[in-house]
């Protein structure tokens, strides 16, 4: 951990006094933090999880997005947590976390653009980390997926370089979703008077993000749809990320690839069974550190 912020000094001029470096976060859910309040595996009130379920309907019929802000724990995300971590008496970080639940790739250039403006005197560190919500959506070919996206995505970042200066940007592999179907296939997250609610019934019924991915995981074809398709966005992502190098005369770009062989645990997950609790968010901000430490 010392070795990773004494890289920050490296990478932004030296000062005698502390100095404040801003960490930009774009992204989905995941970035914004909905429902890490929750767990799947700790005691979960029916109530509780009533109220977010009609909070969640509320948004799809008005669209009104602060029925999806009172679930969102920014503080509990990757971002924030990631700051807590590395900040230091000398080094402190500042988060702007523009993550958007629901977001897809075609939004990402207007969370850049909408961002807060950045002068090239502020030391800044940006993450992206989008593209589940594409997986279930964009239900094209998957060379058609990986166009849109790349297209989606180097128009934000096209944005992003020009807003900034002497900056660095982490272009973040997106997450392995099939493997959460057979970890919390079967899984009870609450039993009482009241009944008995597994993930599958998330899944299918008061949760369904996205049917046809559980559909697929019935008929045992998740995963010989869906880890091409991941598998092709991230190694998009790397190319992105190497073809930014070359031609950005302004700021520098990193590529994070997530380890295939971390193990996912239970208490990950929230109690919709697919986004992450705050041990989850946890989870993700070891990966990332694991990934920038040597990149500095």
């Amino acid at each position: 951990m010392q070795f990773l912020v004494l890289g920050l000094f490296f990478l932004f001029p030296c000062s005698s006094r502390a100095q404040t470096i801003i960490l930009e976060a774009f992204g989905d859910s995941l970035t914004a933090g909905l429902l890490a309040h929750t767990n799947t595996t700790h005691h979960n009130e029916l109530s509780d999880v009533s109220i977010i379920l009609s909070d969640l309907t509320m948004f799809k019929l008005t669209k009104d997005r602060s029925y999806l802000l009172k679930h969102e724990r920014p503080q509990s995300a990757w971002p924030q947590v990631l700051a807590n971590l590395l900040s230091t008496k000398e080094t402190q970080f500042e988060v702007r976390n523009y993550g958007l639940s629901g977001a897809q790739s075609n939004t990402l250039e207007t969370q850049v653009i909408q961002a807060k403006a950045v002068s090239e005197a502020e030391p800044n560190i940006a993450f992206f980390f989008i593209g589940h919500n594409d997986l279930c959506h964009n239900t094209g070919s998957q060379e058609m997926l990986v166009s849109d996206y790349s297209t989606n995505f180097n128009k934000a970042i096209s944005e992003w370089d020009r807003r900034h200066k002497g900056s660095k940007a982490y272009f973040m592999s997106i997450a392995e979703i099939n493997r959460i179907y057979p970890l919390l296939d079967n899984h009870v997250w609450y039993e009482g008077d009241k009944g008995r609610y597994r993930c599958n019934e998330n899944w299918e019924r008061l949760f369904p993000y996205c049917i046809s991915h559980y559909k697929k995981f019935q008929e045992k074809t998740l995963d010989s749809y869906l880890v091409p398709r991941i598998e092709a966005i991230n190694h998009s992502l790397f190319a992105m990320a190497e073809e930014w190098k070359k031609k950005s005369t302004r700021n520098q770009y990193f590529h994070i690839e997530m380890d295939s062989r971390a193990e996912f645990k239970k208490n990950y997950f929230a109690v919709d069974c697919y986004h992450l609790s705050k041990d989850g968010q946890a989870f993700v901000t070891d990966q990332i550190i694991k990934q920038i430490s040597w990149q500095y």
